[in-house]
């Protein structure tokens, strides 16, 4: 091709290719440096915008999981204030019901204050709903749930609050009251509230499980058994903690007793004799004691104070053949609590059911708290590293702005000057 053609301009067409590219690297300069992004589009880079999109969504989730947790944390600290405000209110109780037993007090002045502590404690956990949420009650003041279901991750997973009344109280625990062991405690009462359980040297793991006839064991085919009995005449109701063994067969497993009726409620204790200890198997029939209402305290010396409403019984004993018979033989005697003594001894439970709901609360509070931070760490790591796939280097894009600036002039100056080369030619032509 002839380099002096006025149809093909080789010098025009090669400044023209080298605006044409100067101008859309400079247009991308300037789209990066207007949005601060270097990857602003799937066309900018296909495989890091996708992966921006999805670390985007990850952190549009976290910022969901953050607010469950604020959210989460509300409930639970309205528990926690709650709870604070009845553990002040249980001291005055225990004031109160101590007084008791002096003569000459007047027994239906105290009772009135220990009505109004009661039902004190139950305006407090009532009103401490949150948004429908109560924690310490399942008859809360507008409460549509009494556990609280709190989402800690990005995969949709959550963890459980439950309803404190029926963690410390069981599921039959309606009200905080019910749950603190305090339902209908009486300072006028006659009747016995509560045995003292105490366990001797005779006690061992064997005293629990089906095994030989030997003295400080039940004999084989029958269960050891802890029976507790409330009211009497047409009121009376025994409740009878049976301890089963998991680990026994054969001949030395035997079933509940089958006597259950109206005014009888048989609870098994499930045990392993092999795997437990002694002081194990005790924990059992506390749990199983709270869970059916009782109020279980247990004394520096092991034993326990078992209080309830009208408690007018305990034996500890062995079940064979659906016959309960008392018996010492095991380890265990009974003594009962009377006046004061008992009602002190509610309290004084109920003071530990509280510390327990408090401690509750406050190690869900820390757990909602740890997983506060890490959410809000795990966010800021995601920002970072989308931030360094699709920021732009705004020092880095200032300098090369100026420098495609400066080869737009240029080119434009180049093609200047080739579109007016083939005007030479012209010379050749003149006479």
């Amino acid at each position: 091709m002839s380099l002096f053609s006025v149809n093909t301009n080789l010098g025009a067409l090669a400044a023209l290719q080298s605006l044409n590219t100067t101008q859309q690297q400079l247009t991308r300069a300037q789209n990066e440096v207007s949005t601060g992004l270097k990857v602003g589009s799937a066309s900018d880079n296909p495989a890091i915008y996708a992966i921006s999109n999805t670390i985007n969504s990850n952190i549009a989730g976290l910022s969901a999981v953050s607010d469950s947790l604020n959210f989460g944390a509300q409930i639970v600290t309205t528990a926690s204030n709650a709870i604070s405000q009845i553990t002040g209110v249980l001291a005055n109780l225990q004031q109160t019901v101590t007084n008791s037993g002096q003569t000459g007090l007047d027994l239906s002045t105290l009772q009135n204050l220990v009505n109004s502590d009661l039902t004190q404690i139950n305006q407090f956990a009532t009103q401490s709903t949150f948004t429908g949420v109560n924690l310490l009650t399942t008859k809360g003041d507008g409460a549509v749930n009494t556990s609280a279901n709190i989402v800690q991750g990005l995969d949709g997973s959550t963890f459980n609050v439950a309803n404190q009344a029926t963690t410390v109280g069981g599921s039959g625990a309606v009200t905080l009251t019910d749950a603190l062991g305090l339902t209908g405690l009486s300072v006028t009462a006659n009747g016995t509230t509560g045995y003292q359980v105490s366990f001797n040297n005779n006690l061992s793991v064997g005293s629990f499980a089906p095994a030989s006839a030997a003295a400080t064991t039940p004999a084989a085919n029958t269960d050891a058994a802890f029976q507790l009995t409330t009211g009497t005449g047409a009121t009376a109701h025994t409740y009878s903690f049976e301890f089963t063994d998991d680990s026994a067969t054969g001949t030395n497993s035997i079933p509940l007793q089958t006597d259950q009726n109206a005014n009888t409620t048989i609870i098994a204790v499930h045990i392993n004799s092999t795997t437990q200890s002694t002081n194990q198997i005790t924990g059992a029939l506390i749990t199983a004691a709270r869970a059916n209402g009782f109020g279980v305290l247990q004394n520096t010396d092991g034993s326990l104070n078992i209080t309830g409403s009208d408690v007018q019984n305990a034996s500890f004993g062995t079940v064979s053949a659906g016959t309960y018979t008392a018996s010492t033989a095991e380890g265990v005697t009974t003594t009962a609590l009377t006046g004061s003594q008992a009602l002190v001894s509610a309290v004084q439970n109920a003071v530990n059911n509280a510390n327990t709901i408090a401690a509750n609360l406050g190690a869900v509070s820390q757990q909602i708290t740890g997983i506060q931070n890490f959410t809000t760490s795990l966010s800021s790591a995601l920002t970072a590293g989308v931030g360094a796939l699709t920021d732009a280097d705004l020092a880095a894009e200032s300098a090369r702005l100026t420098s495609l600036q400066t080869k737009q002039q240029l080119a434009t100056q180049s093609l200047s000057i080739a579109n007016k080369q083939p005007q030479s030619l012209l010379t050749l032509f003149q006479q």
